[in-house]
C-alpha cells in the first residue's frame, strides 16, 4: 500500500512537472475546429489540445477567453477516474465538461484559478468516473445555457447544432 501511494506521489509530481515545463518553454500552437454542445444552437470554436504539450499549457496565462470559444483536450485513450485538472496559471475561472467516448458528458465543474505558485498547492478537479475528452468553456457557460450531465459533445451536422448525429430528423408528414 505505501509503495502504491508513493508511486502515485511521483507521477503527480511527474504531471506536475511536465506542466509547469510547458508553460515556461516555447509557444505552444492548436488546431481549431467547431464542436457543438448538446442543448446549445450555435457551435463552439474551441482550440484542439490533443499532443501532451498542447494538453499541458491548456489555457495558461490567458486573460479572456471569447463567450462562444473554449478548448477541447483529446486524450489517446480512457483516463483513469482519478485523473483531473488543475488550474495552475490559468487566470480565468472555467466550466469543464469530462466526456466519455460517445461523447456524453459523465462530469461538470467550475474550476477556479489556483492562487499559489507552487503548483502542487493548486486544487485538482477530478470527475470521478473515466473519461477520453474534457471541453473547457468560460465559468458559467453550461449552468446558461442548462447543460448537464448526460448531454453530448458531438461534431456540427451540416454546419449547426440543432440534429445530434443520432437524432431522427422531424417530418412532415402532411
Amino acid at each position: 500500500m505505501a509503495i502504491t501511494k508513493t508511486l502515485l506521489h511521483l507521477a503527480l509530481a511527474a504531471s506536475i512537472w511536465l506542466a509547469v515545463a510547458a508553460a515556461q518553454g516555447a509557444p505552444v500552437t492548436f488546431s481549431s475546429k467547431e464542436l457543438c454542445v448538446e442543448g446549445v444552437a450555435a457551435p463552439l470554436e474551441v482550440e484542439v489540445a490533443e499532443t501532451q504539450a498542447q494538453r499541458n499549457r491548456g489555457l495558461m496565462q490567458r486573460d479572456s477567453l471569447a463567450e462562444d470559444a473554449g478548448m477541447l483536450f483529446l486524450f489517446d485513450g480512457p483516463m483513469a477516474k482519478g485523473v483531473g485538472f488543475y488550474m495552475y496559471r490559468t487566470l480565468i475561472p472555467l466550466d469543464v465538461a469530462f466526456a466519455d467516448p460517445d461523447g456524453r458528458i459523465v462530469s461538470i465543474m467550475t474550476m477556479t484559478p489556483c492562487p499559489h505558485e507552487d503548483p502542487r498547492r493548486c486544487k485538482i478537479y477530478r470527475p470521478g468516473r473515466a473519461f477520453v475528452s474534457a471541453l473547457e468553456v468560460n465559468a458559467g457557460f453550461f449552468e446558461r445555457h442548462g447543460v448537464k450531465k448526460g448531454d453530448r459533445l458531438f461534431d456540427p451536422q451540416e454546419g449547426g447544432c440543432d440534429l445530434a448525429p443520432d437524432d431522427e430528423p422531424i417530418t412532415d408528414k402532411d
